[in-house]
């Protein structure tokens, strides 16, 4: 595991369909319930933007989101756990809301796991607000998991404030 302080060096670039094999190995390393190939399809049929960070070909993390009528919705953010803690997963959130407010995006969603404290700091850090709970939305093997709802203004905020 690479140490915390270390830098890891990669690139950023859009989303492609030939990253759809690593991206469901990233699913499975990370989730309860991970998307299914077909769910990454749709996505992509849907041209859903995306984004990926990626070291000598290697898929490091993503962020997949939607965007109509002035929202954007973060659908899926995944880092490989062996370089959690590296800021990588605010480097692609960060990419998504420049991204979204470019496109004219006023607010941003997403639902994160209750117990997912991790993500859910995280998107403390970036200002999002927690403005509901969606019952059981995720699938356990014994019922299922409440979502957090949450949602950052980007309307008045330019690259800058987004970057902090």
């Amino acid at each position: 595991m690479p140490d915390k302080e270390e830098k890891i060096e990669h690139t950023m670039r859009d989303l492609c369909d030939e990253d759809i094999p690593q991206l469901l190995v990233l699913e499975e390393k990370t989730q309860s319930s991970p998307w299914t190939e077909e769910a990454f399809r749709r996505c992509r049929q849907a041209n859903y933007p995306g984004w990926v960070l990626e070291k000598d070909s290697k898929l490091l993390g993503f962020v997949m989101i939607s965007l109509s009528a002035g929202e954007c919705h973060i659908l899926n953010l995944c880092v490989d756990p062996v370089f959690q803690g590296k800021k990588l997963g605010r480097k692609l959130m960060i990419a998504a809301l420049i991204w979204a407010k470019q496109q004219g995006a006023m607010i941003v969603y997403l639902e994160v796991r209750r117990s997912n404290i991790r993500a859910i700091k995280l998107y403390q850090k970036m200002h999002f607000s927690e403005i509901g709970i969606r019952k059981n939305y995720y699938p356990k093997e014994e019922g299922g998991e409440d979502a957090l709802v949450l949602a950052r203004d980007i309307s008045v905020e330019d690259q800058e404030d987004i970057d902090q």
